[in-house]
């Protein structure tokens, strides 16, 4: 690459590492946050499936009647318990499955509007498809190939393809604003790219236009990231004992129930 010298290099070593950490801090605070909430639903499924059974035919007097105390309510709850596990594999499967861009477009444009986590994935994108873009510039590639080549690079579908799009409107003549019109991420890099790149620049102002959106890019990657995990740790914490609180309060209210049961002035 021509004006490639070892100081750009390594700063896109850097970013490299940047995008890679924000990726995997997201992809382990996700795993435990998942891990916290899975624990906290199987103890209280456990909990309410042991008091089911325990009180299942208990029967208590309510002045002279006999009733027997109900335990279909619990095991519904138990239902409910695994549905919420199935829920929140299902949200763990998607933000993995969306980091490494292996998700359709639908798919991906659900998870990026996760509050606490989408919107770091869309930066962690939005750096993949910049560093790239100021790669080729640096290169002298035409702007049709370097979207092209961003295309694949970057994890997030909906840009892809908008990448490729744009690409095939700049092959054909189109102008920069019509085929960077409407992007996935409307994030403040690219948009700057968007109104700086309408104007006729250098190439030495195209490459400082590229370079500063993807240097902003990464430093929005770390304060997203970070802000994203400690959102996720919460959630699952948070989650854990919420569940795990009202499956022990439902036990403790059959296992009372069960207990006046067994005089007949409790239910006098």
């Amino acid at each position: 690459m021509s004006h490639w010298s070892i100081a750009d290099q390594a700063e896109v070593e850097t970013w490299a590492a940047i995008r890679s950490n924000g990726r995997s801090s997201l992809s382990h605070a996700a795993t435990l946050s998942l891990l916290y909430l899975l624990a906290a639903l199987a103890v209280g499924a456990f909990l309410l499936s042991a008091v089911a059974q325990i009180c299942e035919g208990t029967v208590y007097y309510v002045g002279w009647d006999e009733e027997e105390l109900l335990v279909a309510w619990m095991r519904n709850l138990m239902w409910v318990y695994a549905g919420g596990a199935a829920i929140a594999l299902t949200g763990w499967l998607l933000v993995q499955l969306s980091l490494r861009g292996r998700l359709p477009s639908v798919l991906s444009a659900v998870v990026a509007k996760i509050p606490g986590v989408g919107r770091a994935i869309q930066t962690i994108a939005l750096a993949d498809f910049c560093e790239s873009i100021y790669r080729s510039v640096v290169g002298s590639q035409t702007y049709g190939d370097a979207f092209r080549f961003a295309a694949q690079e970057t994890r997030f579908t909906p840009l892809q393809n908008w990448a490729v799009h744009s690409a095939l409107q700049l092959d054909a003549g189109q102008s920069w604003e019509h085929a960077l019109s409407h992007p996935p991420i409307k994030d403040h890099p690219l948009a700057a790219v968007t109104a700086l790149g309408q104007g006729q620049l250098s190439r030495e102002e195209t490459m400082r236009m590229w370079y500063q959106a993807a240097s902003d890019s990464h430093s929005l990657i770390e304060s997203r990231s970070q802000r994203s995990v400690r959102n996720l740790f919460r959630i699952g914490l948070i989650g854990a004992v919420l569940t795990a609180g009202f499956a022990i309060l439902a036990a403790n209210t059959a296992i009372v129930s069960m207990i006046n049961g067994l005089t007949f002035f409790g239910w006098w």
